[in-house]
């Protein structure tokens, strides 16, 4: 027989980080904050610096199931970019990236994004690009970029 679902939640977190004392109002009532901690720490002990999504299925008997994700596109694009955050309007540039590195992050993200192709990916990543205030230096000539 299949166990009871209680809750289903995205918890991110930096990959190590995790800490009851951080997480403790989101998994207290639950009574998994130690336990999922100490698993999500373990499972995203290659993955330091990175901020790593997950989504926590949480089970009637008080297991878990962690499920994890690909960093989000606006903190690889902060990394990229060598900035803390976003620019507050998009009119002017705060800062550059070379087109490839936009299309390595599109193949990372890939599996986590709601599209099929490779250029799609892309057009997602450049369109957060966009909206952070960030150039994207190289990109080629297409219909969409002119």
């Amino acid at each position: 027989m299949a166990k009871k679902i209680t809750r289903v939640m995205t918890i991110t977190a930096m990959a190590g980080q995790a800490s009851p004392a951080k997480l403790g109002q989101k998994l207290g009532p639950f009574g998994i904050g130690a336990k999922f901690c100490q698993k999500f720490n373990a499972e995203t002990e290659k993955r330091k610096g990175e901020l790593v999504p997950c989504i926590l299925t949480i089970y009637e008997d008080r297991t878990f199931d962690i499920q994890l994700k690909t960093s989000p596109v606006f903190f690889l694009l902060e990394k990229a970019a060598k900035i803390e955050k976003g620019a507050a309007t998009h009119k002017t540039p705060i800062a550059h990236v070379p087109f490839a590195e936009i299309e390595k992050i599109a193949k990372y993200k890939l599996p986590d994004l709601n599209v099929k192709t490779e250029q799609a990916a892309v057009n997602c990543v450049l369109g957060t690009a966009k909206s952070m205030g960030i150039a994207v230096d190289g990109q080629p000539e297409t219909a969409a970029t002119k």
